[in-house]
């Protein structure tokens, strides 16, 4: 723990030094991050390239650990490649970033060197080839799915801690935090080397905080933004497991659940308002606390808070005790989903709307079709024409029709005398002021080759269809037209009918 220490104080003492250096040189240049109004709301122009000063730091640390390592003053013993592979990807991805501070590069080309820094660090054994269930202990090969869920998984850690940079001291703070759970983490399982590289990330980004927190003076930009979520993510691998082939699922996304989840929901929101993924927008999660009426420094404390909360999570997760994992899972996923509908986001609120229609409508179809295959039974056992027509009514109201019509043939409404129609045939109409926007649906009655008319059903369009229409279409050809058929037939066979029917057609 000497050597640890060690390397803790050296990254911060550097982290110290060097930040106002690089602040200096980036004003000279003109290096600057300048305020817009909109997503950029600091007052002033702030320098924004701290990600060199963080990586300078972390490099030195790293350094003193390759320096010491043939001493024997570390415990156990690792090569060089244990180390190198974390600064090399990191410096790739730093630069890059570091472009995109200063020049200006496309998203397409971050995500390319993103991705080759991964596959980089997955052929030098940073991967994941196994998932460990934190609850039941087996383990899941993955086979095939280790590569792309690897580069997915560094990634989008890369992208999530650039996302969440936004205010001061926002992602150099959650960075410290998620550091710290991912060391005790290390210490744990026993990943030495994991243990000296977190030491040395986190003295890095506690010096850079002296001059990134509110007010800051320098901001981390994108070279050091991208940088810790790309170095974060091969501590995650490397230190959550005591094997390096097998990555437990809770214990990282526990300890990154802030940029995790401010990434997931950006993602989620702009693909639910047909947005381009990548189009930034001022609604993560710390505008939504500003616009709540945090302060900016308030807003930061308060997902620091967060971001602790959910580290202690991360570490209970380790207990390997199924029952408590359990309740962390669940508690923790609860704890979210409330926090997120506190936030207020509209996307969110429209499409829990939808799903919650979605399966109110879906509840209320099944019921109707149920209903609608049992019509069937309920025409061919109505007595009389008033009966028939009772099922009707029930039927269309029941459904949401707004109105039905029985337009009977001439030769069948002849045979049918006023004394013998229920009230409102052949016409009814829903009680209130029918919707403008209405649809017609017109279905035939035919029995045994004869045409005896169409039913006409009338519905609101705004509405969705109550049932599957093939089933009143079922309903009526085998059940209503058959019973019709059947009373026009009685009807016919009546002195009464067959003498009025005579005089009708002699006129």
């Amino acid at each position: 723990m000497t050597a640890t220490l060690l390397v803790l104080l050296l990254a911060a003492l550097v982290s110290l030094t060097l930040t106002p250096l690089v602040r200096t040189f980036a004003r000279t240049r003109g290096w600057m991050d300048r305020p817009d109004g909109l997503r950029k709301r600091h007052v002033e122009a702030v320098p924004r390239i701290g990600g060199v000063a963080v990586y300078g730091a972390f490099l030195a640390a790293t350094g003193l650990v390759l320096a010491l390592e043939p001493s024997g003053l570390l415990p156990g013993t690792h090569p060089i490649s244990a180390y190198l592979p974390v600064l090399l990807g990191g410096a790739a991805v730093m630069l890059v970033g570091l472009l995109d501070d200063i020049y200006g590069v496309r998203p397409a080309t971050k995500l390319l060197m993103q991705t080759l820094a991964a596959l980089y660090l997955y052929s030098c054994g940073f991967r994941i080839d196994a998932i460990s269930n934190p609850v039941g202990g087996a383990t899941v090969a993955l086979g095939y799915l280790s590569l792309p869920l690897t580069l997915v998984w560094f990634v989008g850690m890369s992208n999530a801690f650039n996302l969440i940079d936004g205010l001061d001291g926002l992602a150099a703070g959650i960075g410290l935090f998620s550091t710290t759970t991912l060391f005790i983490a290390a210490v744990v399982n026993e990943r030495w080397e994991i243990v000296l590289l977190s030491a040395a990330l986190g003295g890095a980004l506690l010096g850079f905080l002296r001059y990134n927190f509110n007010p800051a003076s320098i901001f981390l930009g994108d070279s050091g933004s991208l940088f810790v979520g790309f170095a974060l993510a091969a501590f995650a691998i490397r230190g959550s497991m005591k094997s390096s082939a097998a990555i437990a699922v809770a214990a990282p996304l526990l300890a990154l659940a802030v940029p995790l989840v401010d990434a997931g929901i950006a993602v989620l929101r702009r693909l639910i308002s047909g947005r381009r993924v990548f189009e930034a927008d001022g609604d993560h999660i710390h505008h939504r606390l500003l616009r709540l009426g945090f302060s900016p420094r308030g807003a930061v404390v308060t997902l620091y808070g967060i971001a602790a909360l959910f580290g202690a999570l991360s570490l209970l997760t380790m207990t390997e005790r199924s029952q408590v994992i359990g309740v962390v899972v669940i508690a923790s996923s609860v704890v979210t989903w409330i926090g997120i509908q506190q936030l207020g986001y509209g996307e969110f609120g429209e499409l829990q709307r939808v799903l919650r229609q979605g399966l109110q409508n879906e509840r209320n179809a099944i019921g109707n079709n149920v209903y609608v295959k049992g019509l069937k039974r309920a025409f061919a056992e109505a007595e009389g024409l008033d009966g028939l027509w009772r099922v009707l009514i029930q039927a269309a109201e029941r459904l949401g029709f707004e109105s039905l019509e029985l337009q009977l043939e001439p030769s069948a409404a002849r045979v049918l005398g006023p004394q013998s129609l229920p009230p409102s045939f052949p016409l009814w109409r829903a009680p209130g002021r029918p919707a403008e926007a209405r649809s017609s649906w017109a279905i035939p009655l035919r029995s045994e080759g004869q045409a005896l008319g169409r039913l006409v059903l009338t519905r609101d369009l705004r509405q969705p269809g109550a049932c599957d229409s093939s089933f009143v279409v079922e309903a009526v050809g085998a059940g209503l037209a058959p019973r019709l058929a059947g009373l026009l037939a009685d009807e016919q066979t009546d002195p009464a009918v067959a003498e009025r029917t005579a005089h009708a057609a002699a006129r």
